[in-house]
């Protein structure tokens, strides 16, 4: 990634986490209301890649390949 879009990114509290086809996902973390860690390999919401689902204040849902103990981490991160 370039370094001045980095900077932006980091300068606007987005956080970068993976979607499961591997494509960068920019997330407002001051956005973010529940996390969901995959449980098992059952049916559901989530593709076969993705280990927590993140649902954000407009109601969306996100799935990331980072579980969500990685997904926490990159928040406290970013409001440091």
């Amino acid at each position: 990634m370039h370094s001045a879009l980095q900077g932006l990114i980091v300068a606007s509290g987005l956080i970068t986490l993976h979607a499961p086809d591997g494509h960068e996902v920019f997330i407002n973390a001051s956005e973010v209301t529940t996390l969901h860690q995959r449980m098992g390999a059952g049916k559901g919401t989530y593709t076969p890649d993705a280990a927590c689902m993140i649902n954000t204040t407009d109601g969306k849902f996100i799935t990331v390949i980072e579980n969500c103990l990685e997904v926490i981490n990159t928040i406290r991160g970013a409001q440091q």
